[in-house]
């Protein structure tokens, strides 16, 4: 099973305009529902194939939007184990001036989170995780999470003798306490995130990241990979590295780039693919992904996107 962690979710509502101007009204040409939340997004490329049984997101819904929620993800075959909460779960519009390819995101805030709320969640959490399997937590920790409750999972999982695989891609003290104190099985995070373990780390070109990744980076951690931006990306994987990239393409919105490459890396990991294509698909899918106004990818795209996709293993 692939447990995919999502505590504080909500409708993502993306309206496309042709321009959105001041002190008149405006109205959107496109409107599009989705369930949202990192986890969502990481499920949409995890399951892009084929609706899989084996993935469960873990959230807290609440009033008509959580219900809405709830509507959205069974659409998608997602199935999710809720932990209800009293409040609505937000709702979030994603604002595109697609002549100016103008992005604004407003984003409400969740319900205040208390602490047996989080046992809660986290009971029902705990109780779901078997030996093998995967345990994803992708973005930022909402607040009233402490920074250390992935490494605090990893602890309760450990103390049962359930050996779980962890794969991580937050950022700030959240992802310092999982480094330090968890060794997960699996790092994804970008450049500005890795200067949050290394701090003083001098990083300037992609030889500074791969002499990173073969003398700084815990060996305990089996897979630790890093996105450039446009200059691509480098992994250590199973103690090999490796580099890749993708040719330039029109971005329209890069909106869930970074998850859909996430999904994609957990989808091979767990049909044990090559290292080079899991790293292929995490590419094509993010860059296809920004290729679009909406949170999705196409099969055209994907086969026309795929010949440009280049990855070495070089060490």
């Amino acid at each position: 099973m692939i447990h995919l962690i999502c505590p504080n979710p909500a409708i993502d509502r993306t309206l496309l305009f042709n321009r959105i101007e001041t002190a008149i009204p405006n109205r959107p040409i496109t409107v599009k529902e989705f369930p949202g939340g990192k986890s969502f997004n990481v499920a949409y490329s995890l399951s892009y194939e084929v609706k899989r049984s084996d993935i469960t997101i873990h959230t807290m819904l609440g009033g008509l939007y959580g219900d809405r929620v709830l509507q959205l993800a069974k659409e998608k075959g997602y199935n999710l184990k809720v932990t209800t909460v009293e409040k609505n779960t937000r709702l979030c519009n994603i604002l595109v001036d697609t002549s100016s390819k103008e992005i604004i995101p407003i984003y409400e805030q969740g319900f205040e989170l208390d602490c047996d709320l989080l046992n809660k969640f986290t009971e029902n959490l705990i109780s779901s995780i078997k030996d093998g399997d995967i345990l994803v937590f992708s973005g930022s920790l909402m607040k009233g999470i402490p920074n250390n409750y992935i490494a605090s999972i990893q602890k309760k999982l450990n103390a049962q003798n359930i050996n779980a695989k962890l794969c991580v891609d937050t950022s700030g003290p959240a992802l310092l306490s999982t480094y330090k104190e968890a060794r997960p099985f699996l790092i994804k995070i970008n450049d500005e995130e890795i200067k949050d373990i290394f701090p003083n780390k001098e990083l300037n070109s992609l030889s500074d990241y791969i002499d990173l990744l073969k003398n700084d980076i815990d060996v305990t951690i089996q897979h630790f990979i890093i996105t450039l931006g446009e200059d691509g990306i480098v992994a250590r994987m199973d103690g090999h590295i490796y580099t890749g990239s993708a040719e330039a393409v029109e971005a329209k919105n890069p909106v869930a780039c970074g998850d859909f490459f996430l999904g994609r890396l957990i989808n091979g990991i767990d049909r044990q693919e090559s290292k080079i294509n899991i790293l292929k698909s995490a590419l094509l899918f993010s860059t296809c992904n920004v290729m679009n106004w909406f949170p999705e990818v196409s099969n055209e795209q994907l086969e026309n996107i795929l010949p440009t996709i280049t990855v070495k293993k070089i060490d």
